[in-house]
């Protein structure tokens, strides 16, 4: 709390003084609890303030609202008649921070970026059915898919979808956006503070300018514990990733209220199964599994607010036909006799890097002490969160053993082209299944419901069998906010949430 309190203090005389003028004219400042970025291009976010950044800079043609379905954004309409060919109407006078209209040729650069494998970003496997993207006038795109796709319009609201002005050269350095809200300064160490868009020009219903606020500060802190203390406090007004002893300290204060909203967030524990590490023996993966006690895991971090889904899959409740109800039962003796045919019989010791946010030190606390039932001793190795999604050797996508949040996304798809195939960008585990490619292609463009119900549950099956991964828990979407703030609407990945039309009641 003292620490924090100082960072809040401790800031030039111009940025102490902004919330006060804000205050003043009757827009107001709203100060979120954060923790550091990983990443200013909005294509390359991977952590979830990177995520509530971009939410408030940039827009997607679609954005997938807190029932989890694709609504307007950049995008008035779209249609399809075949689900091989999406035609999307942007809206008119949307204007990025420079002034310059935002157009189709915005549109179709945005996408081309996000898809050429040259740029790396981690959408190109998302977005590798589209076979071409055409500017047909100043206000209308066409995308052309390789294969049908019933959820496209869903899959172009992904949050990385942001779009940038045709021709820019270093989205990270140039920061514009169409946003309500620009960035105004960056402090690594400290913040980032964003200010109106002076060119936004969507109103509210009433026909009032939005955005109402001033400004967003996103004020970094790697102490959950001082941040819950700073929003009790008036010293922040948002902080998400609540835990259940903190959504309850907040629940009980007067000045802080709780929202929350069901979600696919979950803890994936990623089991490296490249040649050379432990986990490439699937009996290793399957003691481990075995092992986990899903139950006791919530029951410790997270109770009354997560469910364990079928245990070792993305796919959690909330994707209803799609999802496998399977739940997963431990069997702490069939763990120990793998784990000997797999030549380990008296045990063996690995490193579990454990970013220091949220949920994951609990997580892999509890998770330490339940692979000791069969003998594998867990190392805990706690990084920040910036050097977890950075490029060192204790990265998620370079360490063996790891617990990386995933947030929700409009379909399940999403995760299994991310992170799951072999060539997804994100394949933290490095785990390769032919089967499990091809089945990820054919669910991507089945027209029909039922039968993609059935694809999506053989993946899961598959995962459940023979995949890399234990997720933790699938849990609510919880955050804490001012009571005096208004507006606030929690998607189900909160780190989506928006400030767009948020504003202070007197």
């Amino acid at each position: 709390m003292r620490k924090l309190r100082l960072q809040v203090l401790m800031v030039t005389l111009a940025l102490l003084a902004l919330p006060v003028l804000a205050l003043a004219a009757g827009g107001g400042v709203v100060r979120i609890g954060s923790q550091p970025l990983a990443n200013l291009d909005p294509h390359f976010a991977n952590s979830i303030s990177d995520i509530m950044l971009l939410e408030q800079v940039y827009h997607h043609l679609t954005f997938i609202d807190a029932g989890n379905q694709a609504v307007p954004d950049l995008a008035a309409t779209w249609d399809s008649p075949d689900g091989k060919v999406w035609t999307f109407h942007l809206k008119k006078g949307v204007k990025f921070n420079t002034g310059k209209e935002v157009t189709a040729a915005d549109v179709v650069f945005s996408f081309d970026r996000m898809r050429d494998p040259q740029v790396g970003a981690p959408t190109v496997s998302l977005y590798a059915n589209i076979a071409t993207v055409e500017a047909l006038s100043p206000a209308t795109v066409r995308f052309t898919l390789k294969e049908p796709n019933p959820e496209f319009a869903a899959d172009a609201g992904d949050y990385h979808s942001a779009i940038i002005p045709a021709g820019s050269k270093d989205p990270a350095k140039e920061r514009v956006g169409s946003g309500p809200f620009m960035i105004a300064a960056y402090m690594p160490e400290d913040r980032v503070v964003l200010k109106k868009n002076p060119h936004f020009s969507e109103k509210d219903a009433a026909g009032k300018a939005l955005p109402y606020l001033d400004e967003v500060q996103m004020i970094f802190s790697p102490d959950m514990g001082g941040q819950v203390e700073a929003l009790r406090g008036g010293e922040l007004d948002f902080l998400g990733g609540l835990t259940t002893e903190f959504a309850g300290t907040i629940e009980k204060d007067p000045a802080t209220k709780v929202l929350k909203n069901s979600s696919n967030m979950h803890w994936i524990i990623h089991l490296r199964s490249d040649q050379g590490h432990v986990a490439a023996d699937n009996r290793v993966r399957q003691a481990m599994k075995l092992a986990t006690d899903h139950q006791a895991i919530i029951d410790a971090v997270r109770p009354g607010l997560a469910v364990p889904g079928n245990g070792f899959t993305p796919v959690g409740p909330a994707y209803d036909s799609y999802y496998l109800d399977k739940k997963p039962v431990p069997d702490l003796a069939k763990a120990k006799e793998l784990l000997a045919a797999a030549g380990f019989a008296n045990g063996l010791a690995i490193d579990l890097v454990a970013q220091n946010q949220l949920d994951v030190i609990p997580i892999a606390t509890v998770w330490k002490e339940q692979m000791a039932k069969i003998g594998i001793t867990v190392n805990i190795q706690v990084v920040p969160s910036d050097l977890y999604y950075g490029e060192g050797e204790n990265s998620w996508l370079k360490c063996a053993f790891g617990i990386t949040d995933w947030g929700s996304r409009a379909t399940p798809v999403t995760y299994f082209k991310l992170a799951y195939t072999s060539d997804g960008p994100w394949n933290g585990s490095h785990w390769a299944d032919p089967e499990f490619d091809a089945l990820t292609r054919q669910v991507d463009s089945e027209m029909d419901p039922a039968k993609r119900a059935q694809l999506y549950h053989r993946l899961q099956t598959i995962l459940i069998e023979r995949g890399p991964v234990i997720a933790a828990y699938f849990e609510m979407a919880v955050a804490g906010i001012n009571a005096k703030l208004e507006g606030v609407e929690l998607p189900s990945d909160w780190a989506r949430t928006r400030f767009w039309n948020v504003r202070f009641t007197k």
